[in-house]
């Protein structure tokens, strides 16, 4: 792995919505991202926006070697609906020695054999979307939120109109059996903070507990003394 302060090197192979959203984050956060798809119009869109963008086919190991791609720290797999491009991409990854490699799966028995060639993180982006949509039925107006469990999760929310000023232990008390576990406050994060910590404007929460308990804090009427 590189050297602290070094950016990781990262190939994602396959520019589908996964690959694609992957990539982009992933060079926003600083990493230096090779991208690969057979599509040239894929490779195009994305091209002013990584590291290096190339047109080929992800399964070419040769072509792979010749970008690098070997000496990446981390290789995705955003190819998904062709199962043998997909595992043929991650057994490449992996017979080039790329230390850690993510693929995308279709379905548990699609990720069941990407495990079985090496693949060491398996993701089901649509099974997971679906997941996130349904819990959103209850937890409504709440972006960021996973779920731990069928009926909790954890989630950022803002703090409620009018908290400003009580403590934490005051504000859950009020609005629901919640555990806060961080406050943003600007660029700020306050870890654990203690039940006597006071909210301010602007403060963000992540708390985590049922849904309807994150579902009720969110849509809390402003609070009165």
């Amino acid at each position: 792995m590189p050297k602290a302060g070094e950016p990781k090197r990262v190939a994602v192979i396959g520019l589908g919505r996964f690959g694609e959203s992957m990539a982009l984050t992933l060079a926003e956060l600083g990493y230096e991202v090779t991208a690969v798809d057979i599509d040239e119009r894929r490779v195009a869109e994305i091209a002013d926006r990584v590291t290096l963008a190339a047109q080929g086919d992800g399964t070419d190991e040769e072509m792979l070697c010749s970008l690098a791609v070997d000496q990446s720290d981390v290789g995705i797999v955003g190819q998904g609906k062709n199962l043998e491009a997909s595992v043929l991409i991650t057994l490449v990854l992996k017979r080039l020695g790329v230390p850690w490699v993510v693929a995308k799966a279709e379905s548990a028995l699609h990720g069941e054999l990407l495990a079985r060639i090496g693949a060491d993180r398996i993701v089901f982006p649509e099974r997971d979307a679906g997941v996130r949509a349904a819990h959103a039925l209850t937890v409504r107006n709440i972006d960021d939120y996973i779920t731990l469990s069928p009926t909790t999760g954890l989630a950022k929310v803002d703090a409620p109109p009018g908290s400003a000023g009580a403590t934490l232990g005051e504000l859950c008390a009020r609005l629901g059996t919640l555990t806060p576990l961080l406050i943003k406050r600007g660029d700020a994060l306050l870890l654990a903070p203690a039940w006597e910590e006071r909210v301010q404007p602007g403060d963000e929460l992540v708390v985590v507990g049922s849904d309807a308990a994150i579902g009720a804090f969110a849509d809390a009427e402003p609070l009165r003394p």
